[in-house]
């Protein structure tokens, strides 16, 4: 799976990047930032705590010229806080997100959802592929008002990245979910 393919999905079939305000909630080194700026996003705001992350994010916004459209912001999610109060009536806010799957510690990706609920009008977000994933997240998203509009399933190559990950590469089954509210 790759940057392209998550935003051609938000983007072009359902026209929500063009135009809004994304926010990518564990953006890493701005793959989907990035990609969300080639399909007209209005801006991008980048959110992650890993500093050396970050760091490769500038470069990468800087080598591609897109400073003027992408903010990298390093912090955690939960302490990320965007008030609609100061943005215009009309501007929409799609949030994408690549949480943690909740398999090191678990609810991880918990934060992630309800942070996007407080200001989004649109939700991204890959999980894990398996009914026990599904039932949780339905039941969780309607809770909070949100329902699942469409899922998308997909092959990601995950590459190690942290400590716990055994493998170099490794092939996993997830789901896209676009998550809107009720």
């Amino acid at each position: 799976m790759s940057a392209a393919d998550i935003i051609y999905f938000a983007g072009l079939e359902f026209n929500d990047i063009e135009n809004n305000l994304i926010i990518d909630l564990g953006s890493g080194t701005g793959r989907l930032s990035i990609a969300s700026a080639y399909l007209r996003a209005s801006q991008v705001i980048g959110i992650d705590f890993d500093w050396s992350a970050i760091k490769l994010f500038k470069q990468n916004i800087n080598d591609l010229d897109l400073n003027h459209l992408i903010s990298p912001i390093c912090t955690t999610v939960s302490n990320f806080e965007i008030s609609r109060n100061v943005l215009h009536d009309s501007l929409k806010i799609t949030t994408i997100m690549n949480p943690p799957f909740g398999v090191q510690k678990k609810t991880a990706d918990r934060a992630f959802l309800l942070k996007a609920f407080n200001f989004s009008d649109t939700i991204y977000t890959i999980h894990l592929h398996n009914d026990k994933v599904y039932e949780f997240l339905s039941k969780f998203i309607t809770k909070n008002g949100w329902k699942i509009n469409y899922t998308f399933p997909f092959k990601m190559e995950l590459e190690k990245t942290f400590p716990f990950h055994s493998q170099k590469k490794k092939d996993i089954n997830v789901k896209i979910y676009r998550i809107i509210k009720k």
